[in-house]
């Protein structure tokens, strides 16, 4: 317990680290576009205080135009002449909401500003993430079959020239290609020839923020004024981020059956593994990898016998070899 809790300490002091790192690194390049930013605003609200001024305003007057205008920026009301509206709440805007709550991705851009409407946020979201969190659990195991079918033909292709962990890399970085193209790439190209402000930096960077469900909210997809079919857009736009999100847990699944990307391991130690109240302290869950089906888990009672869940007692003394299991190599 005491070595997990030095591990602990030294992964929150490097994660400190390295927010501040990150820190210094987005001051240095974004201070100088925000200073320019604001020095063009300060010129501009200078003319026009001038205009104002000389039209009977004073600087009161002058001073609530301005604060008005920011609040009404902020709350998402805006208009431009011979432009419609932007609602915020047309049905395919509420819907993308809808799916950027239940999705964990929450952009921001959109809120719900009544406390009715606050208040209905919390019950949908109680309701509706662990929904959407089976589902989409779900759907990666869905999409873990061809994974698993690419796994295979590694093993059998590959298996008499590498070992299996060196197969284990060569099958992440196939679906970390696959995925990129699918999930990434493609997307990208999509939404810049949508979205006719985008480069594809601003759209492979939307990808990655929502795909990542950080979530800033600095750009969303079909909020240009008179874009056609945004509704319809809208819709299509969460189903891709619902199949976005099962293919970054399936990325990660990847990465962790990589035993030496399990970075865990690191920060808990063997001693610290919790067994159920009902075991004895010296008895432990251990997987045993059969040769006909996936693995079966029994109990070690920590005197070289394994109790098998017919309650039949073994031998451990001697390893278990490595088998093949549905074109996986397990112990």
């Amino acid at each position: 317990m005491q070595e997990t809790n030095i591990r602990l300490g030294i992964g929150f002091i490097v994660i400190f680290l390295y927010m501040l790192i990150g820190a210094m690194v987005f001051v240095k390049i974004e201070s100088p576009l925000e200073q320019t930013l604001f020095d063009e605003y300060d010129s501009l609200r200078s003319e026009w205080e001038l205009k104002l001024a000389a039209k009977g305003f004073d600087s009161t007057e002058i001073d609530n135009l301005f604060a008005n205008v920011k609040y009404m920026a902020e709350m998402g009301i805006w208009r431009e002449q011979n432009v419609t509206a932007d609602y915020s709440w047309s049905y395919g805007r509420a819907f993308f909401f809808a799916g950027a709550l239940l999705t964990t991705i929450g952009y921001g851009n959109v809120s719900p500003r009544t406390p009715h409407g606050k208040l209905f946020t919390i019950i949908f979201c109680v309701v509706g993430i662990p929904m959407t969190l089976a589902l989409l659990s779900a759907l990666t195991h869905r999409i873990r079959y061809p994974s698993a079918w690419l796994r295979k033909q590694l093993n059998v292709h590959l298996g008499h020239l590498f070992h299996a962990i060196h197969l284990q890399w060569i099958h992440l970085m196939v679906v970390c290609i696959l995925l990129f193209i699918v999930a990434f790439l493609i997307p990208s190209m999509i939404f810049m020839s949508i979205e006719t402000d985008w480069g594809f930096i601003d759209a492979i960077y939307f990808c990655f923020v929502s795909l990542s469900t950080i979530g800033l909210g600095d750009y969303t997809p079909g909020d240009q004024p008179n874009q056609p079919y945004r509704g319809f857009y809208k819709f299509l736009v969460t189903v891709y981020l619902l199949f976005g999100l099962s293919c970054m847990m399936l990325f990660l699944a990847t990465l962790y059956d990589i035993p030496q990307m399990n970075l865990t391991r690191f920060f808990v130690t063997k001693s610290d593994n919790l067994n159920d109240d009902d075991d004895d302290d010296d008895t432990e869950i251990k997987p045993i990898h059969m040769s006909n089906g996936g693995p079966k888990y029994t109990k070690y009672n920590g005197d070289d016998n394994i109790i098998t869940p017919s309650g039949n007692h073994s031998s451990t003394n001697t390893p278990l070899p490595y088998t093949a299991v549905n074109g996986f190599y397990q112990q």
